[in-house]
């Protein structure tokens, strides 16, 4: 177990996504000073399983053993970033298994594409890569089309009709990671313009606390009076006008944290972020180990 401790984990299919995700799980790795494990599951019936359309770090065809291909791909990383990247091979359902791999190992984070395979083209948001989101212990980061090698600029959206603590520290510990300016905004629509006043102060209050932990931060309001764009949209423009590097955002969650769920604009963000996203489960306990 010590081997796979404190890592950052990388489900790989052997598809052709797969060397864009190793790619970025190295940046990250780097700014937090920490290992690399590939992570491999045996199930059939899932998405993260054995497919023909190799990565660019390719097999020979009579090579079918899969902790060959396995151990092959991590020495070919292993020598490219002249760094120790680890493998293993599990067994079951992927969700089940990959989470509870990451928090037996108390995993960093897990960098994966954002429909749970590594090959083909990705236009939705796959069934492990949603419940991986849901039920890990740690921070998912998806990656959809680009890589990023340094991350200048964090977006934080905020709803600050809810508990905003948790998420805040967390941004935190990131941007001291990365040396990041946070950019946090909040929306406004329809719903909440009588609460205009008290949203501007309570982000006021939020940068002067990001500033005084010694975080680089700018807040904005961004209105939405028009009903034919989703949230998700106008934080997908801003981050884009803004040139952000990731957009952090936090899973909604029942009483029972166990019912955590992706809602609609999670969702969205997910799916059609040119830039990686970060993605927290609230009320857990292992981000002290981050």
């Amino acid at each position: 177990m010590e081997k796979y401790y404190d890592n950052i984990i990388i489900p790989v299919d052997f598809g052709d996504r797969t060397e864009m995700l190793v790619n970025q799980a190295y940046s990250l790795a780097e700014l937090m000073n920490t290992g690399l494990t590939l992570v491999h599951v045996n199930n059939t019936r899932s998405s993260v399983a054995y497919n023909k359309n190799k990565s660019n770090a390719s097999f020979t065809k009579d090579d079918d053993n899969t902790e060959t291909k396995l151990r092959r791909l991590a020495g070919l990383y292993s020598n490219k970033f002249n760094i120790q990247v680890q493998y293993v091979i599990l067994e079951g359902e992927v969700h089940e298994v990959i989470t509870k791999f990451a928090e037996e190992n108390r995993v960093r984070l897990i960098v994966m594409g954002k429909s749970g395979k590594t090959h083909g083209e990705e236009v939705a948001i796959g069934k492990n890569t949603a419940q991986i989101i849901r039920m890990a212990t740690c921070p998912v980061i998806t990656i959809n089309q680009h890589i990023k090698e340094t991350f200048s600029k964090i977006l934080l959206p905020l709803d600050l009709s809810k508990q905003i603590r948790q998420k805040i520290n967390i941004a935190i510990m990131f941007s001291r990671y990365y040396g990041a300016t946070v950019k946090i905004i909040s929306i406004i629509n329809h719903d909440n313009f009588n609460q205009e006043k008290d949203i501007k102060s309570k982000l006021a209050k939020t940068k002067d606390f990001m500033i005084e932990n010694n975080v680089a931060c700018t807040t904005d309001v961004v209105y939405n009076f028009d009903k034919t764009h989703l949230t998700a949209e106008r934080i997908l423009n801003y981050s884009k006008e803004t040139r952000c590097d990731m957009i952090m955002i936090m899973t909604q969650q029942e009483k029972n944290w166990k019912h955590t769920f992706i809602g609609s604009t999670a969702s969205q963000i997910i799916k059609n972020s040119v830039v990686p996203v970060m993605t927290i489960t609230p009320y857990q306990d292992n981000f002290k180990h981050i």
